[in-house]
C-alpha cells in the first residue's frame, strides 16, 4: 500500500487549491490582458490547458506542476516581489517531490521523503494562505504519527568517504560547513566517476564567496598566460580570492560572451539545472560557466546567491591525476559539452601527455571518449604551436597562437608534411609561419589549398626557394626588434608591408606556374589514362562480340588512330 505517496499526493491537492489561483492573482495583476497567454507561453504543455474561459475556470486548470513552473520562471520579473527568496528554494525542491509522488512505480515513498515533502509544502503554503498551510501539516503529523520509529530530516544521499592520497581533509574543507549559511545539504544528487569508481554524491548548496576557478583548466590556462606575460609571473597568485575572481571571470566571458548571456537568462528563467563539480576547498572543477552566471546575478540582487553542486573531498596536488581524467570525462566524454577554443584544447592535451607526463595518450583518449590517433594529431598541432611561438620569439604565449587563430591552419599543414623530406618540412614551416605572423594569409583554407595542389604536382621547390630569399631578409629585419608581446609583431608586420606583399607576390607567381606546369603535364597524363584502360580490355571479349558491335568497335578504334596520329603530328612539328 502506498500510504505516504497517498498522503503527499493530497499534500499537493491542498496545495494546488491554494496556489493555482494565488498565481493566477499576481500574474493577471502584472500581464494585466495578457496574463493568460503567457502562462500558455511559458508551461511546458500548453495544449493540455483552456485556451480561453473565465478566471476561475483558468485558474482551476492549473495543475501543481504548471504553478511550479510559472512561479520559476517567472521568479526574476514578477514572483521575488511577492514571495520570500526561500519559496524559490522549496518550489525547487517540490518538483522533485511532485515527480517522485506522480511515478507510477509500486514502490512507496519512503517515509523520511514523505515527511520532508509535506513539511515543505506546509512552510511554502504559509506563504499564500495559512489555512492551506495549517490543512497540510495536519496530513504531515499522520504520516509522522505512522512512522515506526522517531524520524529525521531527509538529508539525501550520504557523502562517499574520501578517496584522496592525503587522506580527509580537516581544515578549510567547505563540507565541514555543512549545516551553515554558508553550505546547506540539498535532496539531489549527481553521479560522478572518480578513480575509476562510480558513487552517488549528495549535492550541496554553497555560497558563491566560498567558492574559486580551477586555474587548471585548459579553457582558462591560455588566458593565465596572457595576464601573467602582461603583469608579472606572480601577478595572479598574489591576488585574493575575489581578485582571482574578477579576473579569470572576465576571461571566461571575454572567450564566449553569448554563451554566458545565454545561460545567465537561461538560469534567471530555471534556475541551476545541472549540478557542478567542486573540490572540498572550493575549487570548481565543473560549471565555471554556471558560476559565472551565478556571480552576475548576484550582482544585480541583494539576495544570497548559492551553486549547487558536489563537494569531493580530494586534493588538488595529491591527487592531480584523478581530477584531470575526472575533469576529462565530464568536459569531453560524459556531455561532449566541448566548446573549448581549440588552441587551449590542444595545448591542454600536449602539456596534461608531453611536458608533465601526467597522463599517457591512452588514458587521455579514454577518459575523453576519444581515439588514441585523435589525441596524437591534436599533440601534433600543439607542437607546431610551440614552434611558431618559439619562431616568432613569443615562446609559450598560447594565447597569441589562439588569437592568431592558427589551429586550422597548422592541422591542414600535417597532410603536405609527411609527402616532403625532412628538409622541405623544415622549408614549408618557415614559409607558413612567416606568412602568418606577417598577416599575408587573407584565406587560409585556400593557402593551405594551394601549397598542397603544389606539395602534390610536384611544382613547389621554385616557390620555397623564392620564400626562402624573403625569410632571409625578413629574419635580419626580426631579429634587431625586440618582441615581448604580439603588439611588437603585429607592428613588425606593419612597418614591412612590402615584404607581405612579395610574399603574396610569390604564391600568386607560384600557382600561375602551377597551372602551366598542369597544363603541359596533361595530355600525357590522359594518354595513360588511355593506354591503361586500353590495356584492360580482355580480347577473349572481342570474339564473343556480334558482328554489329565488332563494326562499332572497329570504328571507334579507326577515331582513336586518327587521333593519335594527330597528336603524333604536332610532336613532329
Amino acid at each position: 500500500m502506498q500510504v505516504n505517496k497517498k498522503a503527499v499526493n493530497d499534500g499537493l491537492d491542498i496545495l494546488v487549491r491554494y496556489m493555482a489561483p494565488y498565481v493566477s492573482k499576481v500574474l493577471r495583476s502584472y500581464d494585466r490582458d495578457q496574463w493568460w497567454n503567457n502562462v500558455l507561453y511559458v508551461v511546458r504543455f500548453p495544449d493540455q490547458l483552456p485556451q480561453s474561459g473565465t478566471f476561475e475556470e483558468l485558474a482551476g486548470s492549473l495543475d501543481a506542476a504548471c504553478c511550479f513552473t510559472l512561479i520559476i520562471r517567472r521568479w526574476q520579473d514578477v514572483f521575488k516581489h511577492n514571495l520570500d527568496y526561500n519559496c524559490r528554494t522549496w518550489v525547487n525542491e517540490l518538483v522533485g517531490v511532485r515527480n517522485a509522488a506522480s511515478h507510477t512505480g509500486y514502490q512507496d515513498m519512503e517515509q523520511p521523503y514523505a515527511e520532508r515533502g509535506l513539511d515543505t509544502m506546509a512552510l511554502f503554503c504559509k506563504y499564500i494562505n495559512p489555512k492551506g498551510a495549517a490543512e497540510i501539516r495536519k496530513i504531515y503529523k499522520e504520516v509522522r504519527a505512522r512512522a515506526d520509529k522517531p524520524t529525521v530530516t531527509y538529508a539525501g544521499a550520504a557523502q562517499p568517504k574520501t578517496a584522496s592520497a592525503r587522506g580527509p581533509l580537516t581544515k578549510g574543507s567547505l563540507l565541514q560547513k555543512v549545516g551553515t549559511d554558508a553550505v546547506q545539504k540539498t535532496t539531489l544528487t549527481r553521479k560522478v566517476t572518480y578513480g575509476g569508481k562510480t558513487e552517488i554524491y549528495p549535492v550541496y548548496k554553497v555560497k558563491l564567496d566560498e567558492l574559486y576557478y580551477n586555474d587548471q583548466n585548459d579553457r582558462i590556462a591560455t588566458w593565465i598566460s596572457r595576464y601573467e606575460a602582461e603583469n608579472g609571473a606572480d601577478s595572479l597568485s598574489s591576488l585574493d580570492t575575489e581578485g582571482f575572481n574578477e579576473i579569470i571571470e572576465g576571461f571566461i566571458i571575454d572567450s564566449n560572451s553569448d554563451a554566458i548571456s545565454k545561460t545567465k537568462k537561461n538560469i534567471e528563467l530555471v534556475g541551476q539545472r545541472e549540478p557542478g563539480v567542486t573540490l572540498a576547498d572550493g575549487r570548481i572543477v565543473d560549471g565555471n560557466r554556471r558560476f559565472t552566471c551565478l556571480r552576475k546575478i548576484q550582482e544585480e540582487t541583494d539576495e544570497p546567491i548559492y551553486f549547487e553542486t558536489v563537494l569531493m573531498d580530494v586534493d588538488i596536488n595529491e591527487d592531480k591525476k584523478q581530477i584531470k581524467l575526472l575533469e576529462l570525462a565530464i568536459q569531453h566524454g560524459e556531455e561532449k559539452k566541448v566548446d573549448y577554443d581549440l588552441i587551449d584544447y590542444a595545448i591542454g592535451t600536449y602539456r596534461d601527455i608531453e611536458l608533465t607526463g601526467l597522463l599517457t595518450a591512452e588514458e587521455y583518449a579514454a577518459s575523453a571518449n576519444e581515439s588514441v590517433a585523435e589525441v596524437k594529431k591534436r599533440i601534433s598541432v600543439a607542437k607546431m604551436v610551440t614552434e611558431f611561438l618559439e619562431y616568432i620569439h613569443l615562446p609559450e604565449q598560447y594565447y597569441v597562437a589562439r588569437e592568431y587563430q592558427v589551429y586550422s591552419l597548422f592541422q591542414e599543414m600535417m597532410a603536405p608534411l609527411k609527402q616532403l623530406s625532412e628538409e622541405d618540412q623544415e622549408r614549408l614551416k618557415t614559409v607558413v609561419f612567416n606568412n602568418a605572423m606577417m598577416k599575408a594569409l587573407p584565406d587560409q583554407r585556400k593557402f593551405i589549398r594551394d601549397i598542397k595542389g603544389m606539395v602534390k604536382n610536384g611544382t613547389y621547390k621554385d616557390y620555397f626557394d623564392d620564400q626562402a630569399i624573403l625569410a632571409e631578409e625578413l629574419s635580419e629585419e626580426y631579429d634587431q626588434v625586440e618582441v615581448h608581446s604580439r603588439f611588437d609583431v603585429d607592428q613588425f608586420a606593419e612597418e614591412n608591408a612590402s615584404i607581405t606583399e612579395e610574399m603574396q607576390t610569390s604564391l600568386e607567381n607560384a600557382l600561375q606556374h602551377t597551372r602551366a606546369e598542369v597544363l603541359k603535364a596533361r595530355p600525357s597524363a590522359n594518354v595513360r589514362k588511355c593506354t591503361g584502360l586500353l590495356q584492360e580490355i580482355d580480347d577473349r571479349v572481342i570474339a564473343k562480340m556480334e558482328d554489329k558491335e565488332k563494326e562499332k568497335l572497329r570504328k571507334e578504334l579507326d577515331d582513336l588512330t586518327a587521333a593519335i596520329s594527330n597528336l603524333t603530328e604536332a610532336l613532329d612539328d
